[in-house]
């Protein structure tokens, strides 16, 4: 080898990693933490393995349906994030991401700490995905020459990530994580006179767990959270908030905190779930018709699936067109060898 061949594998070495080669590896860091987090949730059910937890924590989660979604939902999380294609780090991330969270707080709740240890690698590689998605959509034109994505878009983003991850705790424990996790706020039903209080925890599980979808992920989010903002109104009324004045403070707690909650969501109303959203990323490759267009909020001016009019740009459904910008990957022979 010449001198000339060692520079330019010098050369070559020092190249940044490619945007996709970023979201490959780590798609695939955090599907592999999952995966033998999941591997391990089978061995506790199997008796072959505790996982970090106590005897009689493993008979609790063994003996109810915890054990199942446990499993259920780990390996969901791996698999829909291996079968997002690669050209969609956005649909990889939300797919992945909302399903491991529920995994992890079934096993929070039930102290198996090796689970949660492989939880916390997986959550800091989504993280970590976010973070060069959100890097990437600031910095990548469309068709028109604006970026994908805006500081204020990113800032919506991650507010509304947030709602749907702060949900994720209160539902998991009403719906997923057993009868012993569930006990306290039926207790807290019963302590308010509400009847049948098993079944109003289940509902309200319910309703959250569909916000979770709706208004985190962004999934007909202008629906959603006109419906979520309901359920909070509801639920302020039966615990009797409003009686107790405004201060979150108050013994009892006030009025203040739902209010908030009911703000933050409600500004979605008017803006839809935007970029990082399963509305959007539909949006820009599906026609649909326009009551559902509006049940999803407000998604951009511009749909990808069509030209923009007078602007002689192709179709950006093409691949060399959407996918590479989306991926930074060129996956056009010709076009890398005249680059």
């Amino acid at each position: 080898m010449d001198v000339h061949e060692d520079l330019a594998l010098v050369e070559i070495r020092s190249l940044p990693m490619s945007y996709g080669t970023q979201v490959q590896l780590i798609r695939y860091t955090a599907c592999g933490a999952t995966g033998i987090a999941l591997l391990i949730a089978i061995a506790v059910f199997a008796g072959l393995l505790s996982g970090g937890a106590t005897a009689s924590d493993v008979a609790k989660i063994n003996s109810s349906l915890a054990i199942y979604f446990l499993s259920g939902f780990l390996a969901l999380s791996c698999v829909l994030n291996l079968l997002a294609p690669r050209t969609r780090p956005r649909l990889i991330f939300l797919l992945g991401l909302f399903p491991l969270m529920i995994g992890w707080r079934i096993a929070a709740l039930h102290d198996l700490s090796w689970i949660e240890a492989l939880g916390g690698i997986a959550f800091v590689s989504y993280l970590a995905l976010f973070a060069i998605i959100v890097v990437h959509g600031l910095k990548t034109p469309q068709e028109d020459g604006r970026p994908e994505t805006t500081f204020p878009g990113v800032q919506l983003s991650f507010i509304r990530l947030y709602i749907g991850l702060d949900l994720v705790p209160h539902f998991t424990e009403k719906l997923f994580a057993g009868p012993s996790a569930r006990l306290g706020d039926v207790k807290s039903f019963e302590a308010l006179g509400v009847p049948d209080a098993l079944g109003f925890v289940l509902l309200a599980g319910t309703i959250e767990f569909a916000a979770m979808i709706g208004v985190g992920m962004g999934l007909l989010t202008r629906l959603a959270s006109i419906l979520t903002v309901i359920y909070l109104i509801v639920a302020t009324i039966l615990g009797h908030h409003f009686q107790l004045g405004f201060i979150w403070a108050t013994a009892g707690g006030g009025w203040e905190y739902p209010l908030l909650w009911s703000a933050l969501i409600l500004s979605f109303v008017l803006g839809g779930g935007r970029w990082l959203s399963l509305d959007q990323i539909i949006f820009e490759r599906v026609k649909l018709p326009r009551w559902i267009d509006f049940l999803m909020g407000d998604t951009g001016p511009v749909r990808r699936d069509h030209p923009l009019p007078n602007s002689g740009q192709p179709d950006s459904t093409h691949p060399s067109l959407s996918d590479q910008r989306e991926t930074g990957v060129n996956e056009d022979p010709i076009t890398s060898a005249k680059a």
